[in-house]
């Protein structure tokens, strides 16, 4: 596709869009089918099944559009575009180089050390009110957010360790790397080629990528996330180390329901450093994350320069 790879970064980012688009409605469609097919139930009756997330069998459904989603709106547009932006699609995505085991851990440590700041922040974006004039967009915005928790809980309720460890690939290996894939090794660079500045496309592709899972009230957690993976990327140059803080911050979710559920953790832990947050500790939060955010871009810099 010489065309793409002779066009303008704008024209490039309106082409990954149309992809995602028509990617996602083409999986989904085999999904319907494949249910339908299978299942005997119709694509049209699919929608109605959140609203019996209790029954087994229609979460089990819901986990097969979302494996599907993972592919289709991810993983596949941004194979496509990476080989028709560039000759070498692993270094173009930034996946060709390995960060070794020492930044992995750091970063590991990273993202729990960071609980508390985004609980904090979590905390302030719960609190939004909009203005009077707005009370219907807020009640929808509520609604959908309750909507999506409902989904969340469904997904993650299990009793056994082979549940959990389908959870952890629905819900933490296939999102770490389809999204990060999309959002950080393609997006990212086409936006920062179009504003010619690194900080702006790190902060756009944050709030595209929060924007996307339609948490409205969990918009500003996620979107620093998002510019944390970001930061991660753009200092090393190696797209694994968002990858992997992405999996640790869903996976450490994941782990503490199901430990909760069990019962081997309290609903409200006694440790306020990594549950329920004051200020104070999501302050010590911030000021430990500078430091280490630091290290990582000076040792980053030498990884890059080291692998070229």
């Amino acid at each position: 596709m010489k065309f793409l790879r002779d066009a303008t970064p704008f024209t490039q980012v309106i082409f990954t869009l149309i992809l995602i688009l028509t990617f996602g409605i083409l999986v989904s469609l085999i999904g319907f089918l494949g249910i339908w097919l299978v299942m005997g139930i119709r694509p049209d009756a699919i929608p109605a099944l959140l609203n019996d997330l209790d029954n087994p069998g229609n979460v089990q459904i819901m986990k097969i559009l979302q494996i599907l989603q993972s592919f289709g709106m991810f993983i596949l547009p941004t194979v496509v575009m990476a080989i028709a932006l560039d000759d070498k699609p692993f270094r173009f995505l930034q996946i060709n180089r390995n960060p070794g085991l020492i930044m992995i851990l750091i970063v590991c440590i990273l993202i729990l050390v960071s609980g508390p700041i985004i609980e904090w922040s979590s905390i302030l974006n719960e609190r939004l009110t909009l203005p009077s004039w707005l009370s219907s967009l807020e009640e929808w915005m509520r609604s959908t957010e309750d909507q999506a928790t409902g989904i969340t809980k469904a997904f993650l309720e299990t009793k056994t360790a082979v549940g959990l460890i389908g959870n952890l690939v629905v819900v933490a290996v296939l999102p770490a790397l389809g999204e990060e894939l999309l959002f950080r090794g393609l997006l990212q660079q086409l936006i920062k080629k179009l504003t010619q500045n690194s900080h702006l496309a790190i902060w756009i592709t944050a709030a595209l990528f929060s924007a996307l899972h339609l948490q409205f009230f969990g918009f500003l957690p996620r979107m620093l996330l998002g510019a944390l993976f970001g930061y991660l990327l753009e200092w090393t140059g190696s797209l694994w180390l968002p990858i992997v803080a992405h999996f640790i911050n869903n996976a450490s979710g994941i782990i503490t329901y199901f430990l909760t559920g069990e019962g081997l953790v309290p609903d409200k832990p006694d440790a306020p450093l990594f549950n329920n947050p004051t200020f104070f500790w999501a302050l010590l939060s911030g000021v430990v994350i500078w430091f280490m955010l630091r290290y990582i871009k000076t040792k980053g810099s030498e990884l890059k320069k080291l692998v070229g």
